[in-house]
């Protein structure tokens, strides 16, 4: 089965130039990293719900919150993988940036006889000679833009992961939120500072700071019969995520890094693995873009000498040159 067609078009046309053997692993490495593509997305889709439920206190809201997460995540993973899957043979990537010099010797020859079937055998023949050319390895030299742009990558992947992360870790330990929310509920200090704020209020006295936050977070804990709590009892969500801080402590930060090395590991398998940068698939694909540039590059250059052979024979230059004088 070919899961990985419907996210990175590993069409079976590539793999039918495998061996068995180089064939069965590759479907195994592209299905793989196609799962671990959707289980990411599928858990910033959970996470954006999350959210939806917290701040809206709403099913219907949650779920388009959960949408949008969940595209977003959609989106930056691909990105992310697509700009890492590059041929790690760098003769291969050298023919595919500069043809110049393997088209320039068809320039000076005459094609205006080429069929359509010659083209693509000698399109087949230079195919062949670049992987058989190009069958070792290399390693990339080292660039500093290369440092800069992994930058940009790992970041965004560490922000959408610490994202996703919370929003999960408010689901599971909502019970223990739930808790500590209800202790601070019931605090006798926070009643009495209310209590004060109120009469101030009613004296128009100037509240202190510490009784219109007491104020403020009652108000918050205090559920709304028009709008009950669905799943955390609070309305708002920096209170929550400073509770969730409080209870987590450090696991948080733990919980936090494993999240973030769960996103990380298709970018990092994709540009390390020697299973999908050094792979047959990645390979194939290079030599099939070489072909088709090489393959219209003789179309072009054939009709240009067509349409140079019409200008020479029915067009009279000297007598425009002389028209173009008077």
């Amino acid at each position: 089965m070919n899961l990985g067609k419907y996210i990175f078009g590993t069409r079976e046309e590539y793999f039918d130039k495998m061996d068995d053997v180089t064939q069965k692993r590759q479907y195994f490495v592209y299905n793989l990293l196609t799962l671990m593509f959707f289980v990411l997305v599928a858990l910033s889709f959970i996470a954006g719900s999350i959210y939806g439920l917290v701040i809206f206190n709403s099913w219907i809201l949650s779920f388009f919150v959960g949408l949008f997460l969940g595209f977003v995540a959609f989106i930056l993973l691909l990105l992310m993988l697509f700009l890492n899957m590059i041929t790690s043979d760098n003769k291969l990537k050298d023919e595919t940036m500069n043809l110049e010099d393997n088209l320039k010797k068809y320039n000076s020859e005459d094609l205006s006889g080429l069929s359509d079937i010659n083209a693509i055998k000698i399109v087949q023949e230079q195919k062949m000679q670049f992987r058989d050319g190009n069958s070792g390895v290399e390693i990339n030299g080292f660039h500093f833009s290369n440092i800069f742009k992994a930058f940009i990558k790992v970041s965004l992947l560490v922000i959408l992961s610490i994202v996703v992360a919370n929003g999960l870790e408010l689901f599971m330990f909502s019970s223990k939120i739930n808790e500590s929310l209800n202790v601070i509920q019931n605090s006798p200090k926070l009643a009495e500072l209310k209590q004060l704020a109120i009469l101030r209020d009613q004296n128009s006295e100037i509240k202190s700071y510490e009784e219109s936050m007491a104020e403020w977070t009652l108000s918050m804990l205090n559920e709304n019969p028009r709008e009950t709590f669905k799943l955390i009892n609070s309305y708002s969500i920096l209170q929550i995520m400073e509770i969730l801080h409080t209870c987590m402590g450090g696991f948080k930060v733990i919980l936090d890094i494993l999240f973030t090395l769960l996103f990380l590991t298709p970018l990092i398998i994709v540009k390390k693995s020697k299973e999908y940068a050094g792979g047959a698939f990645l390979k194939e694909v290079t030599l099939s873009d070489i072909s088709t540039t090489f393959y219209f590059h003789l179309l072009a250059q054939k009709k240009c000498q067509e349409i140079k052979k019409v200008i020479e024979t029915e067009y009279n230059y000297n007598s425009l040159i002389k028209s173009s004088k008077k």
